[in-house]
């Protein structure tokens, strides 16, 4: 199950039947890439900050998110074990991908859990049909994942490409520069003797690109460019 099919989701109590609230966002454990449980947005969501854990959940993959009782839903302040990957707050989308040498893969556009047991099994690189399995995981932490250099190739989807053919490196750099292209850079690029390669507000285009590769640049390039908001 993809992480985006859950938010919003009205949370609805069985021995109840009481709307608790929705679901605002997961609770990461990063260091074992999985879903401990979700903050939960109700009515007095200004009064105090409330959680469901992820064992209370009964079902999620229909129209709403059921939960045992109306006690499944805590306050904060109730679950002193849970402080710590709060104050982590470790959130997937859209934090960047690093190989372990320090390349620029991409960005994470969202990740696929096992709505039986919270682990965290894929991530979804955006703009792209690339997946990265968690076992190419070195560690997530907050605002980066760092994985392996040598991807698996299950990492691919073999319903679009042959997986025997395909350079998954070559693919994130073609990935990369499609992200890129149209882009407006957002400061200054220099080479590595301060001269201006780059002006900020320069449309990036394919020449663009190209001379940056030449002079080494090109993560920086990723690194320089206007987000979309």
């Amino acid at each position: 199950m993809r992480s985006k099919e859950i938010l919003n989701k009205e949370v609805v109590s069985i021995k109840e039947g009481n709307s608790l609230g929705k679901i605002r966002m997961p609770i990461i454990d990063g260091t074992h890439q999985r879903i401990i449980g979700f903050i939960v947005d109700d009515r007095e969501w200004y009064l105090e900050t409330k959680i469901v854990l992820f064992p209370s959940v009964r079902g999620m993959q229909q129209e709403v998110v059921t939960v045992d009782d109306d006690s499944s839903i805590v306050p904060v302040r109730n679950m002193y074990k849970i402080h710590p990957y709060l104050k982590d707050n470790i959130q997937l989308i859209a934090i960047k991908i690093f190989s372990e040498a320090g390349r620029l893969l991409g960005e994470v556009e969202d990740f696929v859990f096992n709505h039986q047991t919270g682990k965290i099994e894929s991530y979804l690189v955006l703009g792209s049909f690339m997946s990265i399995s968690w076992k190419d995981v070195y560690s997530v932490g907050k605002g980066m994942l760092i994985v392996k250099d040598d991807l698996s190739p299950e990492t691919a989807d073999s319903a679009n490409i042959d997986l025997n053919t395909v350079d998954l490196n070559s693919l994130f750099e073609q990935r990369q520069v499609s992200f890129l292209l149209g882009k407006m850079l957002s400061r200054d690029m220099r080479d590595d003797n301060g001269d201006l390669i780059l002006p900020a507000g320069s449309i990036i285009n394919e020449a663009s690109i190209d001379k940056i590769k030449m002079l080494g640049k090109f993560t920086e390039l990723l690194m320089s460019v206007e987000a979309e908001e």
